[in-house]
């Protein structure tokens, strides 16, 4: 059997065999996903966006954001009304649940069927220094709407 050397995770760079751990600790965050599940029975959703967010109040404003843009998904009159509801109160009471350490989310319905539901957890994550440089948790898309709200 062959040993291989440990790849850094989605780069394919190969890693020193020997790393200088200088720093280890825990650290905060909100895990952001849009999930799109192709119909209401499906149990094996698309991820659309995944996203590790720094603090609560930045994750619902982006929540808040992505769902205000959701109408082009083609929901249904009444998913609207309950989105645009959402998106201007409802958001208050998901802002408290994250600072109580409780996940938070909102799904819709379009006219095909197809479900979208965003989700935001509050997560421990382990922050690691190097060789005197700090790996963050990766940034999984590329998309960033503007946070105004």
């Amino acid at each position: 059997m062959q040993l291989r050397q440990p790849q850094a995770a989605g780069t394919g760079a190969t890693l020193p065999a020997r790393l200088a751990l200088t720093e280890a600790h825990v650290d905060h965050g909100f895990w952001f996903t849009v999930l799109r599940y192709r119909s209401t029975n499906d149990v094996r959703p698309e991820p659309v966006e995944l996203r590790m967010m720094d603090n609560a109040h930045a994750a619902i404003r982006y929540l808040r954001i992505e769902v205000r843009n959701s109408h082009v998904l083609g929901m249904t009159p009444r998913e609207v009304e309950r989105a645009v509801e959402w998106t201007n109160t409802g958001w208050i009471h998901a802002l408290a649940s994250l600072a109580t350490g409780t996940d938070c989310g909102f799904t819709v319905i379009t006219h095909s069927g197809a479900r979208v539901e965003w989700s935001v957890r509050p997560l421990q994550y382990v922050e690691l220094t190097v060789d005197g440089s700090c790996v963050h948790p990766p940034q999984l898309s590329a998309r960033r709407p503007e946070l105004s709200s």
